[in-house]
């Protein structure tokens, strides 16, 4: 199985659908694992507090070893080696720029707030 079928296949197992995501690899052959977890960490706390339109995942082995840390953009699927926390919060925000942002609702007056 191809390695974008196979992220595909598993994101969708998780129902992450077209939310765009930036998925870190965290199979024990590219990174040591620990490395891997605090990118995710480290990634997940700057997307948050970025607005939050970036969902940071975990996924096992991307067969792509001896590269890492390891990750990829999800819908578009793209490959990114060696990424260290300022390469991730870069793809975040590449990522988050590519979300509209929802318009104002009206409250129960019918003004918006």
């Amino acid at each position: 199985m191809g390695k974008k079928r196979k992220l595909r296949k598993n994101l969708h197992k998780r129902e992450i659908d077209d939310q765009p995501a930036l998925v870190i690899c965290v199979g024990k052959s590219c990174a040591p694992r620990e490395v891997s977890r605090l990118l995710a960490d480290q990634t997940r706390a700057y997307a948050a507090a970025t607005g939050g339109k970036v969902r940071v995942a975990l996924v096992g082995c991307l067969h792509i070893c001896k590269k890492g840390p390891l990750a990829a953009t999800w819908p578009d699927i793209e490959f990114y080696k060696k990424v260290d926390l300022a390469r991730a919060c870069r793809l975040v925000d590449e990522l988050a720029a590519t979300v509209p942002d929802l318009p104002l609702q009206a409250g129960p007056s019918g003004h918006s707030p």
